[in-house]
């Protein structure tokens, strides 16, 4: 799976044009990362590395907020709820393997797993209703591309 990795920044340049030169890399590497390990269909307990990724983008957009339009504002609120139904995923996940290690297993146990198993896997299909629906909907990968290439200022 690709990784959006580290950027090697130009520092004889200005912040907003070393943005406006890297941060479109950076966003096509993740819409690539997205898109790879949600056409494997993984279980919702893999989904994490898409949140860690999700977050390592919208942290390093914020990061260069004054160098954008308000345009950012809502580019970064598309990654906040992907950010938010990863987090919903994860945390069903991280739930069931701390059970899993509670005692000996019982009937109450085994309900309240398959419970969150279940919530696991109806957040994981919202999260990729809005992944295709809105975030990478057709020409989505290219409004963030020229708007992250063109508007730094």
């Amino acid at each position: 799976m690709a990784k959006t990795g580290t950027i090697a920044w130009n520092s004889r340049l200005t912040a907003a044009l070393n943005a406006g030169h890297k941060l479109p890399a950076m966003m096509h590497a993740y819409f690539v990362q997205g898109r790879e390990l949600l056409a494997a269909n993984p279980p919702p307990a893999e989904l994490h590395v898409l949140r860690l990724a999700t977050k390592r983008v919208r942290y390093t957009l914020e990061l260069f907020r004054p160098c954008y339009g308000s345009g950012l504002k809502s580019r970064i609120a598309t990654l906040q709820r992907l950010q938010q139904v990863l987090g919903e995923v994860n945390d069903c996940a991280a739930a069931e393997r701390l059970i899993e290690k509670l005692g000996p297993a019982s009937p109450a146990r085994k309900r309240v797993q398959t419970y969150l198993r279940r919530r696991a896997s109806a957040k994981a299909a919202v999260l990729r209703r809005e992944w295709h629906a809105n975030f990478d909907a057709a020409g989505r990968e290219h409004w963030w591309l020229r708007y992250l290439a063109s508007s730094a200022r």
